[in-house]
C-alpha cells in the first residue's frame, strides 16, 4: 500500500483483517431462531437479513428470538469496513452535489440491502478550490457502484482494486476538468 493511501486510512476505521475460509462463512450455518439486530433493528430469518419481520412466512410462537448485532454494525462497532472510495481533485463547487449523490446512492442501497451501509464519509480541502472526498462502505460491491455512479455523473477516470489479502474494495475517481 502506497504511503500516501495509508495516511489516508486514518482514524478508526481499518480494513477487514484477512481470515481463513472456514471464518470466511460470512453468517456460518442458516438458524432456525429469529435474530433481531439491537442497533438498527435489521431481522435475520432465512438465512439473511431483512429490514421487516412482517414478510417472515413462518412467523410462531415457538420460534426463539434472539438479540445480537448484524454483520453491518458489528463491522462499524470493530471500526472495519469493506469498501473504500475517494473522490480526488473534486472542484470545492461540486463537493455539495457530489456528497448529496453518494448519501441518496447509499440510502437506496441500505433500502434494498440492510448490510448495505455507507459508514462514513470525510471531505478534506487540498488547494484552495479542490477537495478530496473519502467514502467508507461495509460492503465492497457498494464501493464499486458508488465509484460507477460517480463516474456517470461527473465523468473522470475511474481505477478499482481488489486487495489480494483482504476482502477490501478501494475506489479511486479523478475528476479530469479542473
Amino acid at each position: 500500500m502506497s504511503q500516501k493511501l495509508q495516511s489516508q486510512i486514518q482514524g478508526k476505521f481499518q480494513p477487514r483483517r484477512p481470515q481463513s475460509k472456514k471464518e470466511e462463512q460470512e453468517f456460518g450455518p442458516g438458524k432456525k431462531d429469529i435474530v433481531i439486530c439491537p442497533q438498527c433493528q435489521a431481522f435475520y430469518y432465512y438465512k439473511s437479513w431483512h429490514h421487516h419481520l412482517e414478510e417472515y412466512r413462518h412467523l410462531s410462537e415457538d420460534k426463539r428470538v434472539k438479540f445480537q448485532l448484524c454483520p453491518a454494525c458489528q463491522m462499524i462497532k470493530e471500526g472495519k469496513y469493506e469498501g473504500q472510495v475517494i473522490l480526488k481533485n473534486v472542484p470545492l463547487e461540486k463537493e455539495e452535489e457530489m456528497i448529496k449523490l453518494v448519501k441518496n446512492f447509499g440510502e437506496e442501497a441500505f433500502r434494498r440491502d440492510p448490510l448495505d451501509r455507507i459508514i462514513k464519509i470525510k471531505s478534506k480541502k487540498i488547494s484552495q478550490n479542490l477537495v478530496e472526498i473519502e467514502i467508507l462502505t461495509t460492503e465492497n460491491q457498494l464501493a464499486v457502484r458508488i465509484g460507477k455512479k460517480i463516474k456517470g455523473a461527473f465523468k473522470g477516470d475511474l481505477e478499482i482494486k481488489y486487495s489480494h489479502q483482504e476482502d477490501t474494495a478501494r475506489v479511486i475517481w479523478r475528476s479530469t476538468s479542473q
